[in-house]
């Protein structure tokens, strides 16, 4: 009964260290862009999670693939925007999921493909949380529960002041406790000196990461 408690307590502790993780990977790539316009919008639908069972944890991306045939794989996909960063272990790429623009976080270690992350756009005006992350947020939700049931640990969309700052872990809304992988959905906030002014402006985003077992 006693570990029964605990368990979701340590699963929280598990994946909160996997947000920190991500964060100087994810978090703050592509703070420049995220004020400016926005980026071209995508053709086609260009990602899928992969199902309870299957190799796959996003379109044909396996675990354990090399960095190499994870951007073959990419690029005889069609994908767009795709960048290495040999330094952080990552390949990140564009992608579109039911219309929303995201990006595709591709994380390696000892270069082999270890987890995914699906990232929503990041921004810090006032109607951005409401009108922009919520929405995407939702998206990723929807499609989530499609995909791996909606049994799950979850909860409501938080309101803004009830994500803490700079906390990696942010507010998980959902997590996927699967036989073969571990799926979560998360929200966060966080803070970035502004270059022009000195300033240190919030941030928010929101994320999906799979991670095979």
């Amino acid at each position: 009964m006693i570990l029964d408690n605990m368990a979701p307590k340590l699963n929280g502790i598990i994946v909160k260290r996997i947000l920190g993780a991500l964060a100087a990977s994810v978090l703050l790539h592509g703070l420049a862009q995220a004020d400016g316009p926005s980026p071209p919008k995508l053709t086609a639908e260009s990602v899928t999670f992969g199902a309870t069972g299957a190799t796959a944890i996003f379109a044909d991306l396996s675990k354990g693939d090399s960095r190499k045939i994870v951007l073959e794989k990419l690029k005889r996909a069609k994908f767009r925007e795709i960048e290495e960063e040999k330094q952080r272990g990552i390949v990140r790429c564009a992608a579109k999921l039911n219309g929303f623009r995201y990006d595709l976080v591709c994380r390696f270690e000892d270069d082999r493909l270890k987890l995914c992350v699906l990232e929503g756009r990041k921004g810090w005006q006032f109607s951005f949380y409401d009108e922009i992350l919520e929405p995407q947020w939702t998206n990723l939700r929807q499609r989530l529960v499609k995909t791996y049931g909606a049994k799950r640990n979850t909860r409501a969309f938080p309101k803004i002041d009830e994500v803490p700052l700079n906390d990696p872990g942010g507010v998980i809304t959902d997590t996927w406790e699967l036989e073969d992988r571990l799926v979560v959905l998360a929200v966060q906030a966080f803070e970035i000196k502004d270059c022009c002014t000195n300033r240190l402006i919030e941030y928010t985003t929101c994320l999906a990461f799979v991670q095979p077992k």
